[in-house]
């Protein structure tokens, strides 16, 4: 029998190799590549969100240009009723 002060030094010898031979049995190498490493779909979902993120700014820009030029045209209703009323007036 083997003194329970051995399983240590036991194990320490024989778990790489069954941890091996579970990484080719069962390819959790291909796993863990896959997993940690960017595959196909990781660079699209960044292409992705690299457009949305540029159409959002381009949205956000587009908004305060309409914006200036709502307030612009009601400028310009204002100072227009205000000449039809001082046109009208002097007639």
């Amino acid at each position: 029998m083997i003194p329970a002060s051995f399983a240590p030094m036991i194990l320490k010898l024989i778990m790489p190799k069954v941890m091996d031979h579970f990484m080719k049995t069962f390819k959790l190498d291909k796993v863990l590549k896959y997993v940690e490493q960017p595959n196909e779909l990781d660079v699209k979902v960044k292409d992705q969100e690299e457009k949305i993120t540029y159409l959002a700014s381009e949205l956000g820009m587009l908004q305060d240009k309409l914006n200036k030029l709502e307030i612009l045209s009601k400028k310009t209703k204002k100072s227009d009723e205000f000449q039809y009323k001082v046109k009208s007036k002097s007639e």
